[in-house]
C-alpha cells in the first residue's frame, strides 16, 4: 500500500511539474489563457497571469474589477455580445472572432479568441474558456499591406507612363489608363487583344516568327532601352520608348512587363530639329552642312565619279533693289524649284550662300552634268508666272574620279567655271 501511494505521489509530482512547465510557457507567450463567468456581474473565473501584458493584473479580473466587456474596445461591444450569445444559443462548440481591447494605458490592441464550451445535456453551456492571443503585428502588418498595395495601384493606374504585362504569347494580362489612352481602346478590349495587334507594320517583318518564340526574343532587348512603334485604334503611329522584363510567376508561368513612355512628340521634335539643321528655311533645300557632309562621305567612301555644279543667281540685288526682297525671296524659291524639278531623286541640291547654289551627282560623269545644266537653263528660260520675276542663273561643274583631286580643288573649279558663265 506504501508503495501505491509512494508511486501515486510520484506521478503527481511530475504531473505538476509538467503543468507547471506547460504554465510557464505560456506565461511567457502572447496567449492568454481564460476561463470566463457564463452570467451578468460574476467575476472571471481563471485567466493566466500574462493578462498583465495589456495593463492589468489577473487580481483585477478575479475581484470584478474589470469585468470583460470592460476589457473590450467600446466601438467592439456590441458586435462581439450580439456575435458571443449567439455562439452559446448554438449547438456550436467552439468558434473564433477578432476584436479590438482597451489596455489600462488605452492604447488599443487586436486579438483573436478561441472559444469553446462545454455545454450539459440539455445542450445549455455550463464552463466558457479558451484563449487570447495578441495579433496586433499581423493585423497593422495587413494593414500596411492594403496601403502599399493601394498606392501602388494608384501609382500603376495613374502614371504618365505605360505600363502593361503579357503573357508569353503575348496576350494582355493587365493594362493601365495610359495604355488605354494611348491605344484606343478600353480596358476590356484590350485585356482580349495580343501585342501583335498593335506593333506597326515596319516591326513585323522581324517579328512575324516571334509569336513562338517571343521571350527569346524579349530576352535579348530585357533591361536595354528600346525604341517600338504602334498603331492605335485610329490607326495613328505612337512612338514608344521603354523597358522590357521579365518576371517568373506560380507555376512557372513567365510573365512579361513592359514600362514604356509616349515619345511622338519628342520624336517629331527631333525630326524637326535634324531637318531643320541640313535644310535652308527660306528653299527647303539642303544647307552649307549637309553639303560639305554629303561631298566628304563620297569621298570617304570611295564613290566615285561624281559631278558638282556651282550655281549663282543672275539679277537677284536688282529684284531686291526694284522690286522688294520679298520678291528677291520669291526668285530664290522658283530657282531652287526649278534645280530641284531638273534633277534625280538622289542628287543633293543645297543652297550654300545667299545667292549661291550647289548641286552633288553621283555615279556621274561630264556629259551628264552638262545635260543637267541644259535642262536648268532651258526652265529657267521657259518660266513665265505673268510677273517681272525672271530666273537666272550661273552654272559651272567639275568632276572628281578619284583621290588625286581634293573636294576644295572641286569645289574651285566648278566655281571657276560657273564664273566664266556669269560673265560671258
Amino acid at each position: 500500500m506504501e508503495d501505491l501511494t509512494r508511486n501515486y505521489l510520484k506521478e503527481l509530482n511530475e504531473y505538476e511539474k509538467r503543468l507547471k512547465a506547460a504554465y510557464d510557457i505560456i506565461e511567457k507567450s502572447e496567449i492568454v489563457v481564460f476561463e470566463w463567468s457564463i452570467g451578468p456581474n460574476i467575476p472571471v473565473k481563471f485567466v493566466t497571469e500574462n493578462i498583465s501584458r495589456y495593463g492589468y493584473p489577473a487580481e483585477d479580473f478575479y475581484s470584478g474589477k474589470v469585468d470583460y466587456w470592460d476589457f473590450l474596445h467600446k466601438d467592439d461591444v456590441d458586435r462581439t455580445r450580439d456575435t458571443v450569445y449567439k455562439k452559446r444559443n448554438s449547438n456550436e462548440l467552439e468558434f473564433k472572432h477578432i476584436y479590438r481591447v482597451i489596455c489600462k494605458d488605452a492604447t488599443v490592441r487586436w486579438v483573436e479568441e478561441w472559444t469553446t464550451w462545454e455545454r450539459d445535456a440539455s445542450g445549455k453551456p455550463i464552463t466558457e474558456k479558451g484563449v487570447i492571443r495578441d495579433i496586433t503585428n499581423q493585423i497593422e502588418t495587413a494593414k500596411e499591406l492594403e496601403r502599399s498595395e493601394k498606392r501602388y495601384r494608384n501609382l500603376f493606374e495613374n502614371a504618365c507612363a505605360l505600363i502593361c504585362t503579357f503573357d508569353s504569347k503575348g496576350n494582355f494580362t493587365t493594362v493601365n489608363k495610359e495604355c488605354c489612352e494611348l491605344s484606343g481602346y478600353n480596358q476590356n478590349e484590350l485585356l482580349n487583344m495580343n501585342i501583335f495587334d498593335f506593333l506597326h507594320p515596319s516591326h513585323l517583318e522581324n517579328l512575324k516568327d516571334s509569336k513562338n518564340s517571343l521571350i527569346s526574343r524579349i530576352n535579348e532587348m530585357e533591361n536595354t532601352n528600346i525604341e517600338i512603334k504602334i498603331q492605335n485604334k485610329y490607326k495613328a503611329v505612337v512612338v514608344l520608348e521603354g523597358k522590357l522584363l521579365i518576371i517568373e510567376g506560380d507555376s512557372n508561368t513567365i510573365e512579361i512587363q513592359g514600362v514604356f513612355q509616349d515619345v511622338t512628340a519628342k520624336k517629331e521634335a527631333e525630326k524637326r530639329i535634324y531637318y531643320l539643321s541640313y535644310h535652308d528655311k527660306l528653299t527647303d533645300l539642303y544647307n552649307r552642312a549637309y553639303f560639305d557632309e554629303r561631298l566628304e562621305e563620297l569621298d570617304r567612301n570611295n564613290e566615285f565619279p561624281y559631278c558638282l555644279i556651282m550655281g549663282d543667281i543672275n539679277g537677284l540685288k536688282k529684284t531686291n533693289d526694284l522690286l522688294g526682297h520679298k520678291a528677291g525671296d520669291k526668285l530664290l524659291q522658283i530657282v531652287a524649284e526649278i534645280l530641284k524639278n531638273s534633277c534625280r531623286k538622289s542628287d543633293t541640291v543645297a543652297r550654300i550662300g545667299g545667292d549661291e547654289f550647289a548641286i552633288i551627282l553621283p555615279e556621274c560623269n561630264i556629259s551628264f552634268a552638262e545635260k543637267i545644266c541644259s535642262r536648268i537653263k532651258e526652265a529657267c528660260e521657259s518660266y513665265d508666272d505673268g510677273t517681272q520675276i525672271k530666273p537666272d542663273i550661273a552654272l559651272g561643274y567639275s568632276i572628281k574620279k578619284d583621290h588625286s583631286k581634293s573636294n576644295d580643288v572641286l569645289i574651285s573649279e566648278a566655281d571657276a567655271e560657273m564664273y566664266k558663265a556669269k560673265f560671258k
